[in-house]
């Protein structure tokens, strides 16, 4: 493969990397050291509609101080998930830029390296701000992993990626992979960066952050087409497991829902001050849309975007006309509540102009 022409779009990624590169204190480090959570006053650091349980019975049963304390524990739980995913991002990154390093272009695995050094400057200021809200609670990081028991997925994500790569010598279909998961937190993110009550402090490290990973989703897409091609009698099966893969990524309530994320939900209701019993009673309903059949407007508006961008990769892939129903098929059975509507209802959908640096 003529590498340094196929991936020849990296150079142009590593450009902009390097005219922020020396800023990341400045832009992330610096104002999560100053974030103050006793100046959190009344206002959100999570979309209001995407809080967990928004809009059920046990939120209206909730008083005011423990709607925010939910919507603040929402935002702790989602940012220390993405950092626990970054850093298992960054155990295959540099995975790769090793391999990168010795067989093909070492320009390549130094932009590889390069976001391995952006995602652990998004880490450290996530968990500086984290832990400040948990302490405004009388809280601990301990307590917030307790409660997170699905971080073991990225664990498992990183462990089945390093050995599909010992076995095939490459790290192909982590690449193709990747792009779900950034279509997902960035559709999260930017809607949390345009919730009007949001923290200005933590909006801040948000958008900074966001416009990191506009560079990282660009790095995912083209690189997903890449190792698509690259996996030659394997296409046809590693476009099936993209299709399942992508399918259960999700964002609010979702037919693929498993027992760690059931138990996350619960156990940060407890935080909050739920009985357990009561928590469990409130996950089920709120899972089987007992109470609300759709989601607040904004999270159905999300899932329709996210369904929208995968339907839309999957028309730039290289393959038959056949697996690429079959893919739009799985994903679309994943989000049959939205799948199906893009055109019959006149919904809009979420648009995200571009951010720039201040």
């Amino acid at each position: 493969m003529a590498a340094a022409a196929t991936f020849d779009f990296t150079r142009r990624l590593r450009l902009v990397s390097d005219r922020d590169v020396d800023r990341l204190r400045e832009h992330f480090l610096a104002p999560a050291e100053a974030f103050d959570a006793e100046s959190l006053g009344d206002r959100l650091l999570f979309p209001l509609e995407m809080s967990w349980f928004y809009g059920e019975p046990i939120w209206h049963e909730l008083s005011e101080a423990q709607r925010l304390m939910l919507n603040r524990l929402t935002f702790c739980q989602s940012y220390f998930s993405t950092a626990v995913a970054e850093a298992a991002t960054n155990t295959l990154n540099f995975q790769a830029a090793l391999q990168t390093l010795i067989r093909e272009d070492p320009e390549v695995a130094l932009y590889m390296a390069r976001e391995v050094v952006e995602e652990t400057t998004h880490i450290q200021s996530f968990l500086i701000v984290i832990r400040k809200v948990l302490a405004h609670y009388g809280l601990d990081l301990d307590a917030l992993r307790r409660a997170n028991v699905s971080l073991s997925l990225s664990e498992r994500y990183v462990q089945a990626h390093s050995l599909a790569g010992w076995l095939r010598g490459n790290l192909d279909f982590y690449y193709f992979t990747r792009f779900p998961l950034n279509v997902n937190q960035k559709t999260v993110e930017r809607c949390t960066i345009d919730e009007p009550d949001m923290h200005d402090g933590v909006r801040a490290i948000l958008k900074a952050h966001a416009i990191d990973e506009a560079r990282h989703m660009q790095m995912s897409r083209a690189t997903g087409k890449v190792a698509l091609a690259r996996m030659g009698v394997l296409r046809t099966p590693g476009c099936i497991a993209f299709a399942h893969f992508a399918a259960r990524i999700y964002i609010g309530r979702h037919a693929k829902d498993g027992a760690l994320q059931r138990g996350t939900r619960t156990n940060t209701l407890a935080l909050v001050g739920v009985p357990a019993a009561r928590a469990a009673q409130a996950y089920a309903e709120w899972r089987d849309r007992k109470n609300q059949p759709e989601d607040p407007p904004l999270v159905r508006a999300g899932r329709r975007y996210y369904v929208r961008q995968m339907f839309e990769y999957v028309d730039e892939l290289d393959v038959s006309p056949r697996l690429r129903a079959y893919m739009k098929r799985v994903i679309g059975a994943g989000y049959a509540d939205v799948a199906g509507d893009f055109a019959g209802r006149g919904e809009s959908a979420l648009d995200f102009p571009e951010l720039t640096r201040s």
